[in-house]
């Protein structure tokens, strides 16, 4: 079953800080990927655009380590790759799971074949 999706991007408002801060508390580095849950983002759903917001983010889960780190330190800006939200989600705080995330000049979090949004009820502090 083809669920409607639609792109999920992020902007200088996005606050990469919290997502770069996160994978250093996990001892991730330059150069390393990884299979990981975020948990949680923000998604904003807005005039048809889906922007991702890492400010509530509390854990990075390792699901697996693909590719050790160098020891460098971590980019400070992200892009996203081949991710998508299903259009009729709406804008809250999600579990994003099942992602790659690597970091060799951007942080790139990258969709998987097992990629999952879970919503989460309620709010957290931002």
């Amino acid at each position: 079953m083809q669920n409607e999706s639609t792109p999920v991007t992020v902007t200088s408002f996005s606050q990469p800080h919290v997502l770069q801060t996160r994978m250093k508390e996990e001892k991730l580095s330059h150069g390393g990927t990884v299979k990981a849950n975020l948990s949680p983002v923000r998604m904003d759903m807005n005039h048809g655009a889906a922007v991702l917001y890492f400010c509530p983010m509390q854990t990075i889960e390792v699901l697996e380590i693909l590719n050790e780190g160098d020891g460098a330190e971590i980019p400070a800006q992200v892009k996203v790759d081949g991710l998508s939200i299903p259009t009729d989600c709406q804008s809250g705080f999600y579990d994003l799971n099942n992602v790659e995330l690597t970091s060799n000049g951007t942080i790139q979090v990258r969709v998987t074949e097992k990629t999952t949004w879970k919503y989460h009820e309620k709010a957290f502090p931002l």
